[in-house]
């Protein structure tokens, strides 16, 4: 296979926060949108991280978007801790997504 089959523009994928906890909370699921590819910069950052939680939410900040491809967060807006925990796990669940963006799995 040559690589530049591989190559392509990153593409917004919806990501739905459905737990019971969140529906419960906000009385449905919540959507928020993410790009299917990261560059590798963002991946080194996360592979860094060890105890600093700032530096995580800063770069999960970057990661979250509208539908529009939109930051979510502007400068000083924060979600609350019910939203925001679910959304970072749901954020790194799908960052360390193992099936090759290729498959139709």
């Amino acid at each position: 296979m040559n690589i530049k089959e591989l190559a392509r523009k990153p593409e917004l994928k919806k990501i739905t926060v459905d737990n019971p906890i969140v529906v419960e909370a906000y009385g449905e699921a919540v959507d928020f949108w993410m790009y299917d590819r990261q560059s590798v910069p963002t991946y080194l950052q996360l592979a860094q991280l060890k105890d600093d939680h700032n530096q995580l939410f800063t770069i999960i900040k970057t990661i979250i978007m509208d539908e529009n491809g939109l930051p979510v967060l502007n400068e000083g807006e924060m979600l609350p801790i019910d939203i925001m925990i679910p959304i970072l796990e749901a954020a790194i669940r799908e960052l360390g997504n193992a099936h090759p963006q290729t498959s139709a799995a």
